[in-house]
């Protein structure tokens, strides 16, 4: 599905007229170092008195001109009610759009605008949007406060876990960046009701990977869970939800708040899906790019011996079935183009790039204690090979 069709909101925000309202609590992610994050729905009023606390001289929200349009004004109302002068700086989301290009000119118009050590910005939007707004943050005076706003399910639940912050290469995705943390994160899930379907969708199949490389229970409940239609989900259940995917990903983080060593169980199935998102410049967004990959990397388990068949076909039937996500590769890309785009991979070593990949559901495979495995390319390719083929006879079938 075109990035267009997925990052399409509807044009009518629903701030006023939500039916959940939730008290905001605060969630402590296990991360090093660990901003808190301050979730629930219907919780806009509380920004302005949390911003406050930083005593910023000027706040600048990065956002898209659409979401500006739908809740500028609210979230510029919070902050004017803490006597907050606020600027907007309105930039296009997109990975097309995470480059330095777009990086410098946040930089060069905030600087240019006035802005000083004592300032906040506020990242607004999806995840490439923060992750500019973040990594601008960083770079500002060698770093100025930074809060972090999702607006996606990906972003509330899974992408603003992280204290990554970075923009795309010529030759892949996220190669340039740095750990920077924001002073805390900001979840309001009433952004979620003007998030188009599958783009929620694609944000549940990070939650499903939770559970495939961590937690058995957890795949027990998606497989219940996920038998009501994403787009039949009410905003309470989106929330719970929401909340839940949070949570287990809390308890992989607990375990290794640096991201260095455990926690890399979390990039099961990117190494594959970065390649396919970045060769695609976008058009396969992130969550439905690294649904494919977490499909090709349970092949290469299961060619490698380590799963049973009966593995992989409960990928095919969370992704596929479930979750509906078209799981083909795009005609027009080799595999070639995609072993190029993994050795440009930010996860590359000195020996070679290493996988994440599966020991059993709930379980990774550790051989060198990094929780990776290094495959001979030619089981890579092979493996790429076979996977194309299984869809071209599907549609060919057809």
């Amino acid at each position: 599905m075109a990035a267009a069709a997925i990052e399409t909101f509807q044009t009518q925000p629903l701030i006023s007229q939500t039916i959940l309202k939730t008290s905001m609590i605060r969630l402590d992610p296990p991360l090093d170092p660990a901003p808190p994050y301050y979730f629930g729905h219907g919780i806009l009023a509380e920004l302005g008195p949390l911003v406050k606390k930083f005593s910023p001289d000027r706040v600048f929200l990065i956002t898209t001109p659409l979401l500006e349009t739908l809740y500028g004004s609210a979230i510029e109302e919070s902050l004017s009610q803490a006597a907050l002068p606020c600027e907007t700086l309105a930039i296009q989301d997109g990975e097309d759009q995470k480059t330095f290009r777009t990086l410098e000119f946040v930089c060069e118009t905030l600087v240019d605008r006035g802005v000083s050590k004592a300032s906040l910005i506020i990242g607004f939007g999806g995840g490439c949007l923060t992750n500019i707004a973040g990594l601008a943050a960083a770079l500002i005076f060698r770093g100025i406060h930074y809060v972090e706003m999702p607006t996606t399910l990906m972003g509330v639940t899974d992408s603003c876990l992280s204290n990554k912050q970075a923009v795309n290469g010529t030759h892949g995705k996220n190669q340039f960046g740095t750990y920077y943390a924001p002073v805390f994160l900001f979840g309001d899930t009433q952004f979620l009701a003007t998030e188009p379907a599958g783009s929620k969708r694609a944000a549940i199949a990070e939650g499903v990977k939770n559970g495939l490389i961590s937690d058995p229970d957890l795949v027990e409940f998606y497989k219940v869970a996920l038998e009501r239609p994403v787009d039949r989900m009410t905003a309470a259940e989106t929330h719970e939800l929401a909340h839940r995917m949070i949570l287990s990903k809390f308890k992989i983080l607990a375990r290794d708040p640096s991201e260095k060593h455990y926690a890399i169980i979390l990039e099961y199935g990117h190494t594959f899906g970065h390649a396919i998102e970045f060769l695609t410049h976008g058009r396969i967004p992130h969550g439905f790019a690294v649904a494919r990959g977490m499909c090709i990397a349970a092949e290469l388990s299961h060619r490698l011996g380590y799963i049973p068949r009966s593995a992989v076909d409960l990928h095919y039937h969370f992704f596929g079935t479930l979750l509906g996500i078209d799981l083909s590769l795009p005609r027009n890309i080799e595999t070639a183009q995609i072993l190029n785009a993994i050795n440009s991979d930010n996860k590359k070593t000195t020996g070679g790039t290493k996988y994440v990949l599966l020991k059993q559901i709930g379980e990774c495979m550790n051989p060198d204690g990094d929780f990776q495995v290094f495959v001979d390319q030619s089981i890579v390719r092979s493996v790429l090979d076979a996977y194309k083929l299984r869809f071209e006879k599907q549609v060919a079938a057809i």
